[in-house]
């Protein structure tokens, strides 16, 4: 265990009901054909599955991005997927080489792994580099080598997050081979609570799919963190760095209740502005009324795995949407799942090993994906 900070088939029936034979004569017999001719299929030109470069721009900011087309009929449009990032500077492959308080030992691509899948079930789908990846922070060559730190506070608020997911969107409704009337979002993390306001703001999008997304404030999953980071030091014998890191964390926590009471009047948390952090929970307050309100529903995944959201997080999810103006919302906790959507096999967490820890998108995750994506977008 690593620790790391952070055809179709004809019926012939055949009813024959010959004409009424005569009492001594023999009925005719008509001899079958030797042969029947078959008939040849149809032959439909097939698009193959491939990746195109898509991207967009909004206000000053360009975004490049990557739509995954599944194998096609020429001529046909498919059902489309936007993904939503995660929390931090996330590339369009979502790269992870972990979660809190466990390292995997190799990078796990957890966008683009996930797009793989989905394709192979029959939908296009988007990533795309978020507006935190640039050249100026090493996540990709391409977007801005700068970004003025007193800029951060409103460049990288949440609700600009929003606004550039609804234009992915629009990017992707309006591409040639895309049925935008059957559409969704998927949301991972941070992106997760971001799903029922985009759903709120783009009525015309089928559903959504809410992947390991907290339903408190940061305040309160901070609080949680603190305690799984203490835990996962001290199961490997490390009692300092289990102390020191999870007062980082608690001390965060109690800085955002200061942020949320008004009365914060300190610095960076957490090497962020404190504008950064009061976007965020601003947006987590509205969530999940929102979500109580949509007219669409909501797919809500976790795992029992996760250090970063806990399953508690998820519980508290189905709680609240039993009783949302919907009804069809599905609520779920995967066991082996983790923060990036893999699985661990190894049920002991202190004995997690190499061979324990899963290189592939959760196969459970992704059939609950797709039977609530089929089931939708009709």
């Amino acid at each position: 265990m690593r620790i790391t900070p952070f055809l179709f088939a004809l019926p012939f029936l055949a009813a024959c009901a010959g004409a009424p034979v005569s009492p001594g004569r023999r009925a005719s017999v008509v001899a079958a054909p030797e042969s029947i001719a078959k008939v040849a299929p149809i032959s439909v030109p097939m698009a193959p599955t491939e990746e195109v470069a898509l991207s967009f721009d909004r206000d000053i900011w360009h975004f490049e991005g990557t739509l995954t087309m599944p194998s096609r009929p020429l001529g046909t449009r498919v059902p489309a997927v936007v993904i939503v990032h995660g929390s931090g500077p996330m590339s369009r492959d979502g790269t992870m080489p972990g979660q809190l308080g466990l390292g995997f030992g190799f990078e796990f691509h957890v966008y683009r792994m996930l797009a793989e899948a989905l394709t192979k079930n029959g939908y296009a789908v988007f990533r795309y580099d978020k507006r935190t990846c640039g050249q100026f922070n090493g996540c990709s060559d391409k977007g801005f080598s700068a970004i003025p730190f007193d800029m951060i506070d409103s460049a990288f608020a949440t609700k600009e997050y929003v606004g550039d997911a609804l234009s992915a969107m629009d990017a992707v409704q309006g591409f040639a081979g895309v049925d935008a009337e059957r559409t969704f979002f998927i949301g991972h993390s941070e992106g997760g609570e971001l799903v029922p306001l985009l759903l709120s703001e783009r009525p015309t999008v089928r559903a959504g799919v809410m992947l390991a997304a907290p339903f408190h404030s940061m305040t309160v999953v901070l609080e949680q963190q603190s305690e799984r980071l203490r835990w996962a030091h001290a199961s490997n014998g490390n009692m300092i760095r289990a102390e020191k890191e999870g007062l980082e964390l608690l001390a965060a926590a109690h800085s955002l209740t200061e942020i949320e009471n008004g009365t914060y009047l300190g610095g960076l948390i957490l090497g962020q502005p404190p504008g950064l952090w009061a976007s965020w929970l601003d947006i987590a307050k509205k969530a999940p009324f929102a979500a109580r309100d949509l007219d669409q529903p909501l797919l809500v995944l976790g795992g029992g795995y996760d250090y970063n959201v806990a399953p508690s997080e998820i519980d508290q999810w189905e709680l609240w949407l039993s009783r949302a103006k919907h009804g069809q919302h599905r609520v779920k906790i995967l066991p082996c799942m983790t923060h990036a959507l893999n699985c661990i096999t190894q049920p002991d967490p202190t004995r997690v090993r190499d061979a324990d820890i899963g290189h592939q998108i959760h196969g459970e995750l992704v059939g609950e994906i797709v039977a609530f994506l089929k089931k939708n977008q009709h």
